[in-house]
């Protein structure tokens, strides 16, 4: 999460307000056989199922208010919603063998709460009782940040979006219970394979001084400061049809930058939406049989944005740290692309071909027991033993969690958003005007500073209610010697390394031939965690590990504990379940006010018709009388559909989920009035010689709150093939 100035100063200074008085209007297990099987998608049947396994997949649109709700991620309160790029989705994956089962569900949010976490679990129940709880749906975020927020409950991350999103939040819930009962529907025995590949030229560490600061020994183990590895379980149907595939890759999904106001599940959510369009032929975008499945893994100090930070006038290289731009001047990065759209999509399409790359390779079947490992960690009073990364190995000292706190580099944001006055990364001091400020809303505790240090302590957050999260969930995966590590958060390169190296070699202890992979993002969210190393220097994924220096230490001792119990059946407490806040969230979010249409106009008329015809590669845009799309957010539907007339009647052939499309909402008159107006563009990607015409589905706020639907329909256009005269239709 890449949190804008804006975001720091607003988080500041409501801090204040909040101080003054005013919180009450804001306030696995067998032995895995060594076999290579081949993977095929044909109806050729292939040997039964080892050791029993079931599998369901689904999909389902969780798409959450697309207008006027800020955006979670950069923190930028004036990054709102105006429309739909690409819609959001929940793709969720049931694991069965014998009396276990295991929900993941890799979301396209930025991050999952606990309160978000209880209510799919409580839906759940009411239709399946105690098959499904806390402890076996393991929630993960995409982490995209051009989504709208408001839904996390605690404070500190619903602060910019102006407190607590109710349409959010339902739309999420929704959404992602809709996947987890399409998958428990198509629940059927399956073969499990593992392979992996190489994704080049799609990630960059934008955190490299604090990369070096790791051990040479360990640094020396790995060719690159990044973790280029895409690792894919496939799930094959018994008749030898792929059912379903899950990848985990290393990337920060903020190709769209901070401009951006259109909902977009971002690369990897491009990703997705290619590989299912390549699987399932013919099936609308949203709408596959066969779901495929992108986890972010350990991304915390990975950029998409691989041409670097410069600054904006001067174009010199810039970091924030040691190199800075003037004042006033942002530094920060671009993709590939000309521009974020184009970025996304080609950082998204390098992770597709990986992922088509790791389906095309032999497999390693997977034979052993299903577990899930989950727990919940009060981490102030947690303690551990250190680890030495070089010979990976648990010291005998015993090192402890800290009340969560927020260090000063937490305000220079990273690259990947802009910081326009220049707060260096790196901090290693307190400024006493700025400890002044803080300190009204909640000062450090001698303990505190000791414990954080050398964080120089900007936000004491875990001094005043409830603004971060205490107790959070740490889980653990197995099946056979395949593990998944659930961590709630952004683990650095180097801190993912170390937990999949802790995991990894407690299997391979009990003779195992381990894999082992990292799903970023999961359950709760706490910022990041760095390596004890990497702490030392305090750029911002160390300012941002919120309980101190030796979390990590925490959590690889919990993962080495989790891992034996796995191995031996053993279970686990279940630790102290978090308070539950929901009921006492605030929020100064605007309520949608009633739409109206220009004199003479209704709903839905069309402002802006297209030409008769249009080149093959040329944008067609069309523009509507509309209304708030609050109103009613179409999940499993579309706002915008390109229709195509095929022997008399209309086909659908894109929706506002494809990439082709863009919807566009604004306002018209000023906030407070109800006019608003409707641009749907299309690029058609292939020739047709039949017409086509833009269709846009709205619905209208009355008196009363009644809520009326309404259709705008273009004139027909034809697609004119690039040619010599540039007349043919093809």
């Amino acid at each position: 999460m890449a949190i804008s100035l804006t975001g720091k100063l607003v988080i500041i200074f409501v801090t204040l307000a909040v101080a003054a008085g005013m919180a009450t209007m804001i306030v696995f297990l067998l032995k895995e056989e060594e076999t290579e099987t081949p993977i095929t998608t044909s109806t050729t049947p292939g040997p039964e199922p080892v050791q029993g396994y079931q599998v369901g997949v689904g999909v389902a649109d969780i798409t959450g208010p697309c207008a006027e709700i800020t955006f979670m991620g950069y923190a930028e309160l004036g990054q709102r919603g105006g429309g739909i790029h690409l819609r959001q989705f929940s793709r969720a994956f049931i694991f069965v063998r014998g009396d276990t089962r295991v929900v993941l569900v890799t979301a396209d949010v930025a991050a999952l709460g606990i309160a978000l976490r209880r209510e799919v679990v409580r839906k759940l129940q009411q239709q399946y009782g105690n098959l499904y709880g806390i402890r076996n749906v393991i929630l993960t975020g995409t982490h995209t940040h051009s989504g709208p927020g408001g839904y996390l409950v605690d404070f500190l991350f619903d602060i910019t979006i102006l407190g607590f999103s109710r349409e959010t939040f339902d739309a999420y819930v929704d959404g992602i219970t809709r996947s987890i009962v399409n998958a428990h529907n198509q629940i059927v025995p399956a073969r499990l394979f593992v392979s992996s590949t190489h994704v080049l030229n799609a990630q960059m560490n934008r955190s490299p001084y604090s990369y070096d600061q790791n051990p040479a020994e360990e640094r020396q183990r790995y060719n690159s400061n990044t973790d280029t590895e895409l690792t894919q379980l496939r799930v094959v149907k018994s008749d030898g049809r792929l059912h379903g595939v899950l990848n985990w890759f290393s990337v920060h999904t903020t190709s769209m930058n901070m401009t951006n106001r259109l909902i977009s599940s971002d690369n990897l959510g491009y990703a997705a939406m290619r590989m299912e369009k390549e699987l399932n032929p013919g099936r609308l975008a949203g709408k596959p049989k066969v779901v495929a499945g992108f986890f972010s893994s350990n991304l915390g100090d990975i950029s998409p944005n691989i041409r670097g930070p410069r600054c904006e006038r001067s174009g010199q290289e810039c970091d924030n740290q040691f190199r800075l731009c003037d004042l006033f001047e942002l530094c920060f990065a671009r993709g590939p692309g000309e521009d974020m759209f184009e970025s996304t999509k080609k950082i998204g399409e390098a992770v597709f071909q990986g992922a088509m790359e790791a389906l095309n390779k032999q497999g390693q079947e997977l034979n052993g027991t299903l577990r899930v490992m989950h727990q919940f960690l009060e981490m102030p009073l947690e303690t551990g033993r250190k680890y030495n990364p070089v010979t990976r190995n648990f010291t005998d000292e015993t090192v402890r969690g800290c009340v969560p706190g927020l260090g000063y580099s937490f305000a220079s944001g990273t690259f990947d958003g802009a910081n326009i006055l220049n707060i260096t990364q790196g901090t290693l001091t307190n400024n006493p005007l700025l400890d002044a400020i803080s300190s009204v809303v909640a000062r450090p505790t001698s303990d505190d500073v000791a414990c954080h240090a050398p964080k120089p302590i900007l936000l004491a957050t875990g001094r005043v209610f409830p603004w971060h999260p205490r107790t959070v969930s740490l889980s653990l995966i197995t099946i056979g010697s395949f593990a998944v590590v659930g961590y709630p958060g952004e683990p650095t390169t180097m801190a993912g390394r170390r937990m999949k190296d802790v995991v990894a070699d407690a299997l391979r202890e009990n003779g195992f031939n381990p894999k082992v992979v990292i799903s970023g993002l999961t359950n709760e969210y706490t910022h990041y965690v760095a390596t004890f190393e990497e702490y030392q220097v305090q750029r911002y994924e160390a300012a941002s590990t919120m309980y101190g220096p030796h979390t990590l230490d925490i959590i690889l001792s919990r993962l080495r504990d989790y891992t034996i119990a796995a191995v031996t059946g053993a279970g686990i407490p279940p630790g102290p379940e978090p308070e539950d806040y929901l009921n006492r969230t605030i929020s100064l979010i605007p309520s949608i006010n009633i739409d109206t249409t220009p004199a003479g106009a209704n709903f839905g008329d069309v402002i802006q018709q297209p030409p008769e015809s249009i080149a093959l590669g040329d944008t067609v845009t069309v523009q509507f009388v509309g209304a708030n799309p609050r109103n009613d957010l179409r999940q499993e539907s579309s706002y915008v559909v390109v229709e195509r007339l095929e022997l008399g009647n209309w086909t659908t052939v894109a929706t506002d989920a494809d990439w082709e499309t863009r919807f566009y909402w604004e306002r018209v008159g000023g906030q407070s009035s109800g006019e608003s107006r409707v641009t749907v563009m299309w690029t058609p990607s292939e020739v047709s010689n039949l017409p086509h015409r833009l269709t846009y589905y709205g619905a209208a706020r009355g008196e009363g709150n009644t809520i009326t639907q309404f259709t705008g329909v273009s004139n027909s256009f034809m697609i004119r093939a690039m040619t010599r005269d540039n007349l043919q239709y093809i």
